[in-house]
């Protein structure tokens, strides 16, 4: 204490007393003040309408996240490996006489293609059609197996 008053003569000089106290009786009607005003609470509180964007602020948020992901993810790469993206977007089918053949045949049932074959087809005909028996055989053996041909050939 009396290094104190050395260092601090002024502080030393204040009394220690707690500065804070409570109202007289103010325990007393505590119980009855705090029910009347929790009471006049629960009066002013506006009650929650049903509306249409307290449902839909979920599905928004999730909106907002998604684009926000994709902004995050698809914008950098795209400023990064442009060249990548391009060849994914812009796929150009290159068209020509077999393509267009192949994608013909693959159209066909196994039963419409087995009526086709059986029909009589002259030689001028095939060759006005652009395809030859060679290639007819080239695409059956490469699209359907043995087994499916013998089962085909015995009915």
């Amino acid at each position: 204490m009396n290094k104190l008053r050395k260092i601090a003569p002024r502080l030393s000089k204040i009394k220690k007393e707690n500065p804070f106290g409570v109202p007289n009786n103010y325990f007393d009607d505590f119980s009855a003040r705090l029910a009347v005003k929790l009471e006049a609470e629960k009066k002013t509180l506006p009650q929650p309408k049903n509306t249409v964007i307290r449902y839909l602020k979920p599905v928004l948020g999730l909106a907002a996240s998604f684009a926000l992901i994709f902004m995050l993810v698809y914008w950098p790469l795209k400023s990064f490996l442009p060249q990548y993206l391009a060849e994914s977007e812009t796929y150009i089918e290159s068209t020509n006489e077999d393509d267009t053949f192949l994608s013909i045949l693959e159209r066909l049932d196994e039963t419409l293609f087995f009526v086709v074959l059986s029909e009589p087809v002259s030689v001028n005909e095939t060759e006005e059609a652009g395809f030859l028996d060679d290639e007819l055989m080239g695409y059956l053996s490469a699209n359907i197996s043995d087994y499916e041909l013998y089962l085909q050939t015995e009915n």
